[in-house]
């Protein structure tokens, strides 16, 4: 943090979120989706500000970071950016519906979108399952 700069307490933040009333609907797609909604969480260009850092990422895929262990190491990741990058983290919540999209395109506990959903939860937003590639009509391969 920076002089001058003001500390941001967290929960605060996530309970007046919470009480605004906006509260997006959280969705997992797989890679290929193109909708206005997509947000990429891939560590390859992904939307830095939601991304695992990719030592955390790798160690967990490789087996070294427990599943609890890496979720708890992702949630202090997600607490400082929010807390670091307010405004990006503003502009993603205030949409009202979020596609979470990743390359790996794993739908099941093993991808890290589904900590992030969970992390999501605690704004607020509500996570309503999967859903299908949606490319985008009259788009030329």
């Amino acid at each position: 943090m920076g002089a001058g700069a003001i500390p941001i307490d967290i929960e605060k933040a996530f309970k007046e979120r919470k009480r605004s009333g906006r509260k997006p609907d959280i969705y997992t797609a797989p890679f290929d989706y193109e909708g206005d909604d997509r947000v990429d969480v891939s560590f390859s260009g992904g939307n830095f500000v939601l991304t695992p850092p990719r030592h955390m990422l790798f160690d967990y895929r490789m087996g070294r970071l427990s599943q609890q262990q890496f979720r708890a190491d992702y949630f202090k990741f997600l607490e400082g950016s929010f807390v670091q990058h307010t405004y990006n983290w503003d502009n993603v919540l205030d949409g009202r519906r979020i596609v979470l999209v990743c390359s790996c395109n794993a739908d099941d506990a093993t991808c890290h979108r589904h900590f992030l959903i969970e992390f999501l939860a605690r704004f607020g937003a509500v996570y309503n399952g999967a859903i299908a590639s949606k490319k985008a009509r009259g788009k030329k391969s």
